[in-house]
């Protein structure tokens, strides 16, 4: 199911309804927005095709400008009063499927009175209109993103909020897994940890969140603390966190590999072979359902532990797509991401980092 529908008339608003969508693309996905009922075949019933295009939806968004109730068809007559008026029979359907329908207006226009509306709309004016002006226009759209996020949710499946017993549980399931992360001397990088007075770094934050972060593994000043995301990918990390309104205390951040590697190479295969099992655990545990994987290690290993068809894309195909998978416990999403210190190494990459960081207003 398309979470919005957007309804508008060409003559009357296409401008506006163009930088609305590339908007939108901002936190939804492309398959989430349905604006134009094409291709319908020759002897379909064109009313039939586009009363399920609106059932296929969950947020009916009706733009309305200036010309939007007088636009006239070749018979001088209001299209809005053509029997085969492809916007006023969509209307009618988003109004009779009970749909949330939401009057847009743009360009200073004003929801129309019920007496100057078809009978079969008329409960249009009725509902509660946003404004759309250019010099508002962000602020404005993130009021109708926030309306499609609570009528049409990306992932109805979210678990609810636990009791406090079950965060202490999951809170002491953590600290009996950090220390056997700390006793792992079969690690290949146990004696490199110990040599060097290196914390393993299990992860931080809350252990019952609904998103996790998941990195590729820790750097020599994290190894020193024992603490995830602490230089300057976390400065970045925490950054970006700070602009989506998300607290790092609410959410869970942990790596792939909980070790420090060498001279901060990649991990190898061996590495990650070994600390996979640690972090199932991890996931086992905390139940996210987002997982937030940081860089191509740890979206490999999540993307293969799901045995998903993307495992075989590389995270230049995958950064900011949202992925729906299932777990033991439930639906979730994946949303894979370039590592913060690849913005670092590459500054002029940040504004895609941020772009798909955006993906996750979507869970909060």
């Amino acid at each position: 199911m398309a979470r919005v529908f957007i309804n508008y008339r060409r003559q009357d608003s296409e401008g506006y309804v163009g930088r609305m969508y590339d908007h939108l693309l901002k936190t939804f996905e492309a398959n989430d927005i349905f604006m134009d009922v094409q291709n319908i075949e020759p002897g379909a019933d064109f009313v039939e095709v586009l009363e399920n295009a609106v059932a296929n939806c969950a947020v009916f968004l009706c733009v309305i400008g200036n010309h939007w109730l007088s636009a006239k068809n070749k018979d001088d007559e209001r299209r809005i009063d053509a029997w085969n008026d492809f916007v006023r029979i969509e209307i009618e359907s988003a109004i009779k499927q009970s749909k949330v329908v939401v009057p847009i207006l743009v360009g200073g226009a004003k929801i129309p009175a019920p007496d100057n509306l078809p009978e079969s709309i008329k409960p249009l004016a009725r509902r509660n209109a946003v404004s759309i002006s250019h010099q508002n226009f962000a602020d404005d759209m993130e009021r109708i993103s926030a309306v499609i996020k609570r009528y049409a949710p990306a992932n109805e499946s979210f678990k609810p909020d636990s009791s406090p017993e079950v965060s202490q549980q999951k809170s002491e399931a953590l600290k009996l897994l950090r220390d056997d992360v700390v006793g792992a001397s079969e690690s290949p990088l146990y004696q490199y940890r110990t040599e060097n007075r290196y914390f393993p770094v299990l992860g931080a934050g809350n252990p019952d969140a609904n998103i996790i972060f998941m990195g590729e593994a820790p750097g020599k000043n994290e190894g020193e603390r024992g603490m995830p995301f602490i230089g300057a990918s976390g400065d970045l990390l925490d950054e970006m966190l700070d602009e989506l309104g998300i607290n790092r205390d609410d959410v869970y951040i942990t790596n792939l590999v909980l070790d420090v590697l060498p001279e901060n190479r990649a991990p190898r295969i061996n590495e990650v072979e070994f600390y996979r099992p640690y972090a199932d655990r991890v996931l086992d545990i905390i139940r996210p359902a987002v997982i937030v994987t940081l860089g191509r290690f740890a979206t490999e290993y999540v993307l293969k532990k799901l045995d998903l068809p993307e495992k075989r894309q590389k995270i230049s195909q995958l950064h900011g797509k949202l992925i729906k998978a299932n777990m033991p416990y439930g639906d979730i999403h994946i949303v894979p991401m370039y590592h913060p210190a690849y913005a670092l190494y590459y500054p002029k990459k940040k504004p895609m980092l941020m772009q798909d960081f955006e993906k996750l207003r979507l869970f909060i």
